[in-house]
């Protein structure tokens, strides 16, 4: 590569092919300027057709700068941190393997990179899309879950409680030179819906002085099917969340104390926001906002078995 493009967009993707051939579908326009954008695909051991789709993407595209590479090492933090390795350009562009980009996606984010080259990590706005009809059972407080991460239209300094989320996140390399890569005994792994290694990477990096942004235009559709609406799968996800917190906090005794009493309020306050939706007629709604909680729960005191 001649030119060092100003932006990577790393998709890590493990078994999407589908929803990866529409994500880079919809990128394939808006990165015709090598100079501005490269793709990347990060395939973490795939089993289904994703070698194929990213060979038929870059024999359609072959004026744009896209790369694809195998990442053996299981695990969504193993090939985001590939990515990193892999990457040409300095700012780097961290999207979801089933998101829609808008039309002005790479724009906005060449946009908010030129303009403030002091910022070293930003996010960007993720709306949720159900693949079939919004299934209108899921309480508001639990669309996050979903991918849901809308503060609103105006650039913004993170507040201390929140964090760019992995869908739509950009990070210069001097953050992972400074801070390090992202812990790969957190992140999804193939059969095991862990998660929290953003808050932990990010933690990180406010630990060494960085601050964070939210950058609203640079923003994209996080699509959800049908198979994760299912109870089982919910209940799985859920128990991820709490296993993924257990080991964060796991090296302290005090962090781990704090985040179980923590949990513990949470299923105090979902028992009381429930009786809202009750009251309203919504009980699918007031019934999963319980069962996360304690899904959650059990996932935190589950024994901690070797993934």
């Amino acid at each position: 590569m001649n030119n060092q493009p100003l932006i990577t967009v790393a998709i890590c993707t493990y078994n999407r092919a589908d929803y990866l051939a529409d994500t880079l579908d919809a990128l394939a326009p808006q990165a015709s300027d090598p100079s501005l954008c490269e793709i990347l695909v990060i395939d973490n051991n795939s089993t289904d057709s994703t070698g194929s789709v990213c060979k038929d993407f870059a024999g359609k595209h072959t004026g744009l700068e896209f790369r694809y590479f195998k990442e053996e090492s299981q695990g969504l933090s193993f090939a985001r941190n590939r990515a990193v390795h892999e990457a040409a350009a300095d700012s780097i562009l961290f999207i979801d393997d089933d998101v829609v980009p808008d039309q002005h996606f790479i724009e906005a984010a060449a946009g908010y990179i030129e303009r403030y080259p002091d910022v070293m990590c930003a996010g960007g706005r993720i709306f949720v899309s159900f693949d079939e009809a919004d299934p209108g059972w899921i309480p508001k407080q639990l669309m996050p879950m979903f991918g849901l991460h809308d503060l609103g239209s105006e650039v913004m300094q993170y507040p201390k409680s929140n964090f760019p989320r992995g869908g739509n996140m950009m990070i210069r390399r001097e953050v992972f030179d400074t801070c390090g890569m992202f812990d790969t005994e957190l992140g999804r792994k193939a059969g095991h819906l862990l998660g929290s290694e953003e808050k932990a990477f990010f933690a990180k990096v406010r630990e060494e002085g960085y601050s964070l942004y939210y950058w609203p235009e640079m923003q994209l559709h996080h699509r959800i099917g049908a198979k994760r609406l299912t109870n089982s799968y919910l209940k799985r996800q859920s128990e991820g969340i709490g296993r993924s917190e257990r080991i964060r906090v796991q090296s302290s005794v005090l962090s781990t104390a704090v985040k179980l009493l923590s949990e513990c309020i949470k299923l105090f306050g979902s028992l009381i926001l429930s009786l809202g939706y009750l009251i309203r007629g919504k009980k699918r709604a007031a019934a999963l906002l319980i069962r996360f909680r304690i899904w959650v729960l059990a996932g935190f005191l589950k024994p901690q078995d070797p993934v």
